[in-house]
């Protein structure tokens, strides 16, 4: 939609004379808002048509301007406030009365941009042209429930910065880049902010870098000193370099703190369990949380840890409502609580691995675990040899008794009963849980590797 100006008054001082020029018909104009449309109820509640509306009226706004200049409206319009939708598809920022936007008309429909950022504040961002005398429209206005600068009353004001990127010239000018003295016009010259969205209370998504490496955090709740809940994607500098007071996780402060207040063993007081830090029983250089994952190098060419995420909140919570969760690693994977590690499963568990230790001491290997069967058949063998044994009397063997003269075979034969092994299944080859002899310290539930798996391993490298 465009005009063309009139030739008698498109002479411009300095250029030469033109028949005309085409000026664009599209205008912005400097609105107030008066309500905030979420739903379909809301424009009932406001008088205002339904039919006019939109299908989808999310976010769209009815506004009062502030000046009529150059506005040609039907005289309907003049009688009530305009209702404007985004004018950019898929994207709307949080919208409030009393907000100053920018409007247009472009055919039947009105659009708006804003709210203008008037305090540079994510929070509180009052019309600064707001003045309840000027009303072009002249309907009365209920502005009994508005402060002085148009909010509600109701609009919960709260004391929140903006988002920025702090300096850091470790990471902004590694290994000795940069042109000119920290500090100097070119250093200061050569500012970059970051690409920020955010919300009015707290939550903001940055997406920034630092030197030419990107980051990428999103939080929520991050005021006055609180963490909240963050995810960070960092591709240069540690996890302190981003998060302050952030130098420990959770459990390793927890545990920590508790250390610190242990009784000494043999002072009369019970010496409790202390706890590790996570990575306890690694093997060296990576037995505790490396903090320091990807700091600065004197060198880009020492420079080899790059990529790390990091997420922390007061809880998290991971569900695969319809398929798997799977966790991999290249190296390590460490799990570490300040109280209880608890896995729970419907089905089976495996835990697949060339040695499990119960306890870092353990990897000494000075005591093995017990394979039930195999004890079993020992025990086996030795109440059978009791059983078979014999006294000599005369030269003459005849069955042992106890102190109380009674033969002790009843006794042994009870014993070798519940020594017997379990059934196997015809169909798998494999033992039937609760069968054959009552050997209560077999478990019917949990079982251990048999000690072939070097002959396994050696079987595959040969047909390999």
């Amino acid at each position: 939609m465009s005009t063309r100006i009139n030739p008698q008054s498109s002479n411009i001082i300095g250029e030469v004379n033109q028949d005309s020029i085409i000026e664009s018909g599209y205008k912005f104009h400097h609105g107030h808002v008066q309500k905030v449309v979420l739903d379909a109820t809301d424009l009932n509640s406001f008088g205002y048509p339904v039919y006019g509306a939109p299908s989808d009226v999310s976010q769209c706004i009815l506004l009062s301007p502030t000046d009529s200049e150059d506005i040609n409206l039907p005289s309907d319009y003049v009688k009530k406030f305009y209702l404007a939708q985004p004018l950019l598809r898929g994207f709307a920022d949080s919208i409030s009365r009393g907000d100053g936007v920018l409007y247009t008309q472009i055919g039947s429909v009105f659009f708006y941009l804003g709210p203008l950022n008037t305090l540079n504040n994510p929070n509180y961002s009052p019309d600064h042209l707001y003045n309840p005398n000027l009303n072009p429209n002249r309907i009365v206005l209920d502005d009994r429930k508005d402060d002085e600068n148009g909010y509600n009353i109701n609009f919960i004001k709260r004391a929140i910065n903006k988002v920025n990127k702090v300096k850091n010239i470790l990471l902004d000018r590694p290994y000795d880049t940069g042109i000119g003295e920290t500090g100097s016009d070119a250093e200061v010259e050569s500012n970059v902010s970051d690409l920020t969205l955010e919300g009015r209370h707290g939550n903001s998504i940055q997406l920034g870098y630092r030197f030419i490496n990107p980051y990428s955090i999103i939080k929520n709740n991050n005021l006055n000193g609180n963490n909240g809940s963050i995810i960070g994607m960092l591709s240069l500098g540690r996890i302190p370099d981003y998060f302050d007071n952030y130098n420990l996780l959770s459990s390793d402060r927890r545990i920590g703190g508790g250390l610190e207040k242990l009784p000494f063993p043999n002072t009369g007081n019970e010496y409790k369990y202390p706890g590790f830090f996570i990575g306890h029983g690694n093997d060296a250089g990576t037995n505790t949380f490396n903090m320091s994952f990807g700091r600065i190098e004197e060198t880009a060419e020492q420079q080899t840890d790059f990529d790390q995420i990091i997420m922390f909140s007061d809880r998290i919570t991971f569900d695969a409502q319809n398929n798997d969760f799977t966790v991999s690693a290249f190296r390590n994977i460490n799990f570490g609580a300040g109280e209880n590690v608890t896995i729970t499963n419907k089905g089976f568990s495996v835990i697949e691995s060339q040695n499990i230790y119960i306890g870092k001491e353990a990897k000494n290997k000075a005591q093995p675990m017990v394979l039930g069967d195999e004890l079993r058949i020992l025990l086996l063998e030795i109440m059978t040899i009791l059983q078979d044994s014999r006294a000599l009397v005369q030269g003459v063997p005849i069955p042992l008794y106890d102190n109380n003269s009674a033969p002790l075979f009843t006794r042994i034969q009870s014993v070798i009963n519940r020594l017997q092994p379990r059934d196997i299944d015809e169909n798998t080859n494999l033992p039937i849980p609760n069968s054959g002899g009552q050997t209560k310290f077999l478990s019917q539930y949990h079982y251990l590797e048999q000690n072939v798996r070097g002959q396994e391993w050696r079987l595959i490298y040969l047909r390999s």
